[in-house]
């Protein structure tokens, strides 16, 4: 995603570099070139905790897989902005409340119980006596099997909150026509609502020059189900 990039001054890499931390953005499902989820939802569902549960069992766990080892990462941080933050949240509740790597049960039959103690207790000396290249392999496959698809140490979230601005709801209304695929709304219109107007002199005119280049339409599915 172009968005996290938007020039040399203002992108994240700045702080990505300055930190040693690798920052990787990501287009959300239907935006830009991504995949597009289906527009229809299964029953009981919406559109946006389907969005999370696709970032949370595809997305995320591929992003991991393929850049986690090569950047000695140890865990993903978020950071959701406006649309994203529904996902963001369905995705690390599922995280959350996925299976843990302690996953030790214990039987209600304590004869059983004393049954493995002893047979870990064997596989304990035997590993012992095995080569450590082995043992180092077979700890790598049983961390595969049991940790979770990613490990996620946090969110951060910004541009959503849970009570509507009924102003800007108003100038937002126009330019939404509930039975198109899609909405794109006009930069002068994102440029006051999301930056406030250059005289007001939050915002750098760097930025204000990027807004056309960064518009995207959302989809209507997505934007329809959040607001």
């Amino acid at each position: 995603a172009h968005y996290y990039d938007a020039t040399p001054t203002y992108s994240a890499a700045s702080y990505s570099d300055f930190l040693r931390v690798p920052f990787i953005a990501i287009n959300r499902p239907g935006y830009k070139d991504s995949t597009a989820l289906p527009d229809a939802t299964p029953e009981g569902s919406t559109f946006l905790q389907e969005e999370g549960r696709y970032l949370h069992n595809e997305i995320l766990p591929a992003v991991w897989e393929a850049y986690a080892a090569d950047y000695g990462a140890s865990s993903i941080v978020i950071l959701a902005h406006s649309l994203s933050v529904p996902m963001t949240i369905i995705a690390a509740a599922l995280n959350a409340t996925a299976p843990s790597p302690s996953s030790n049960e214990q039987s209600q039959d304590p004869e059983q119980d004393d049954e493995k103690v002893m047979g870990k207790e064997q596989d304990t000396k035997a590993e012992q006596e095995a080569p450590a290249a082995d043992r180092s392999k077979e700890q790598e496959e049983i961390t595969k099997e049991i940790a979770k698809p990613y490990p996620l140490a946090g969110i951060i979230l910004s541009g959503f909150g849970t009570t509507p601005n009924a102003p800007k709801m108003a100038r937002v209304a126009p330019h939404i026509d509930h039975t198109a695929p899609s909405v794109t709304f006009p930069t002068s219109l994102k440029d006051d609502l999301m930056l406030y107007p250059p005289s007001a002199g939050f915002t750098d005119s760097e930025v204000y020059n990027k807004t056309e280049e960064l518009n995207t339409s959302a989809g209507m599915a997505e934007f329809g189900d959040a607001f």
